[in-house]
């Protein structure tokens, strides 16, 4: 994954309970921004662009201030991805000091960390909406975050909405297609989800996560044929993936192979017992259990 906005938190798990066993789980991702760290604090304004001759002088105040307000970004997402209250102090400090958009979105990664995930997801959108320098590359990144904040808040719509605008913005890039994807899935939209993970497998066809969410979108349209094709090939590109055993698990009980799918289960407790994978396997298990006994 490669370094942007250094933002740290889970997607909203998809857990819906189908004939009484546990058969969907999304691999928590880690809220990214696929555009490098450098241009990002340009974009933002916190890294002040300078001409060629004064690039050359250590002692240039452009330079160096702006440096210093760099400091400043990373240090307050630091707190915001670990100590998220104080974050928020301290982007507030920052801000009325003049912290600008990197103060803002501190405050809202912040925010997000901290469980405000509906202000979060607006402060995000207004980030966006706020300058028109910015490029659309940073607003559809923006957008696409606040998207995440809205599901995770449970607003679908908000969500879908942001998610859009991102892509319209940002184009059809393989993150921006996944999270809109599980936003349609987790209202069970599955041929709009499918219809993005298509474009996103196009891209990337060894895009295992990719994968493992259009076999479940596949299964929960009861076309186990092609959700099966797509496992396959998830499992090959990575047999140690719990996610991907986790929803061949749940294909093989939807197709009566209850062994095959414990065995799954079971092997995902093993490769990462602390994983929620594994939690959702241990509950698949159980609920098998508990069938077996009636």
């Amino acid at each position: 994954m490669s370094i942007g906005l250094p933002l740290v938190f889970g997607i909203a798990t998809l857990r819906p309970m189908i004939n009484q066993v546990q058969v969907e789980r999304v691999q928590p991702r880690v809220l990214r921004c696929a555009i490098d760290f450098s241009v990002l604090c340009v974009l933002f304004g916190v890294l002040t662009p300078v001409e060629p001759t004064l690039a050359q002088t250590p002692e240039a105040p452009r330079a160096s201030g702006g440096l210093t307000t760099a400091k400043k970004y990373t240090d307050c997402m630091e707190f915001a991805r670990g100590k998220p209250e104080k974050a928020i102090g301290i982007a507030a400090a920052w801000e009325r000091k003049g912290g600008g958009a990197g103060a803002r979105h501190c405050s809202a990664v912040a925010l997000l960390n901290s469980g405000a995930y509906e202000e979060a997801a607006r402060r995000l959108e207004s980030l966006a909406a706020s300058s028109s320098e910015r490029g659309k590359r940073l607003k559809a990144e923006l957008l696409a975050q606040a998207g995440q904040a809205w599901l995770i808040a449970g607003k679908t719509t908000e969500a879908l909405l942001a998610q859009t605008r991102a892509l319209k913005l940002g184009g059809p890039r393989i993150e921006l297609l996944l999270d809109r994807a599980i936003t349609h899935a987790s209202i069970a939209e599955y041929w709009d989800a499918i219809d993005d993970l298509n474009q996103a497998i196009d891209q990337e066809p060894r895009r295992v996560d990719a994968l493992v969410l259009r076999a479940t979108a596949w299964r929960k349209l009861n076309n186990l044929d092609l959700a099966e094709d797509d496992i396959a090939r998830a499992v090959e590109l990575a047999p140690g993936s719990v996610d991907a055993l986790l929803e061949r698990g749940n294909i093989l009980w939807f197709r009566g192979n209850m062994a095959a799918a414990a065995a799954d289960w079971g092997r995902i407790i093993s490769l990462d017992a602390e994983s929620p994978a594994a939690d959702a396997a241990r509950e698949n298990l159980a609920k098998q259990k508990a069938l077996e006994n009636k």
